[in-house]
């Protein structure tokens, strides 16, 4: 049991007073992450410091209580004990407290641990259905990962996250892990389809994909499960408003107002090694 956990920042919405706690160090390698937080960087913060911090920012920025806390990474289960703790201590400062996860750690235990903190909802990414490719784009076999899904999905509401990758994860693939969503009965759940993003992803894998092809082949999936959506990830956050970016607090209480871009040029400057090429090809059709 750790008493810290690094964390690189944790981000405020500049739309509603929601904060993303960000968590680094991840167990999976995914090739197309464009997350720095991948890595172990950050400062070890207790969870007594970081929900302060949490608190701190949001009188700040918002005046009044949290409306939202996400709680992301990286990986957020690498450390179990951690993670509950700061989900109880979480209860205190947010209406709605959501885990977002690869799911790969969230074994049954687990989840009923975070669940009896009163957990919100649990937002997961699966990556590929077909073992061999999830392998080869994570690192890591999807067995597990799978097993946990269909645990999860008649316990707590859940969004399942996929991405679009045009000639690696697309059509059939996709349209089946939707039939298999339905196949888990689920309480609450929405498929979400979002696109890969060539323009942010440390190695040249893919194209991104357009707008139509994201909702012609969620049409397709909701022929198998209806609560299917294409989606762009914090397409919400762009509502309000023509401004794209969001509000960084560093440990040491620092501020700074950053975009997806900044993320990007963060990103290749710490993985310049892994952009020249994805490595191996993936797994034949």
């Amino acid at each position: 049991m750790a008493e810290t956990r690094r964390i690189p920042f944790i981000t405020l919405s500049e739309y509603a007073p929601r904060i993303w706690i960000t968590m680094s160090g991840c167990n999976l390698r995914c090739r197309g992450c464009f997350s720095i937080a991948r890595e172990e960087v950050g400062d070890p913060m207790t969870v007594q410091q970081l929900v302060d911090l949490v608190d701190v920012s949001a009188r700040e920025h918002f005046g009044r209580g949290l409306q939202e806390v996400v709680i992301t990474g990286g990986e957020p289960a690498l450390d179990r004990d951690y993670l509950v703790r700061l989900m109880w201590a979480l209860r205190r400062t947010s209406r709605e407290v959501v885990l977002q996860s690869n799911a790969t750690l969230l074994v049954p235990r687990l989840l009923d641990d975070l669940l009896a903190t009163g957990m919100d909802r649990l937002v997961v990414d699966l990556k590929a259905l077909d073992d061999e490719r999830h392998s080869w784009y994570t690192g890591l076999s999807n067995r597990v990962l799978l097993d946990n899904l269909a645990y999860a999905a008649p316990r707590v509401p859940m969004v399942v996250n996929t991405l679009l990758i045009p000639g690696f994860v697309d059509g059939d693939e996709i349209v089946r892990m939707a039939r298999l969503i339905r196949s888990f009965d689920p309480l609450d759940l929405e498929f979400r389809i979002n696109p890969f993003r060539a323009d942010l992803s440390p190695v040249q894998m893919s194209r991104t994909p357009s707008d139509q092809e994201l909702e012609d082949l969620a049409e397709r999936c909701r022929g198998e499960y209806p609560r299917t959506v294409s989606s762009r990830s914090c397409l919400r956050e762009s509502r309000g408003g023509p401004r794209k970016t969001w509000i960084t607090v560093y440990p040491d209480g620092s501020t700074a107002r950053r975009g997806l871009q900044d993320y990007r040029r963060k990103n290749l400057e710490m993985f310049k090694g892994d952009a020249e090429s994805a490595g191996p090809s993936p797994p034949t059709r």
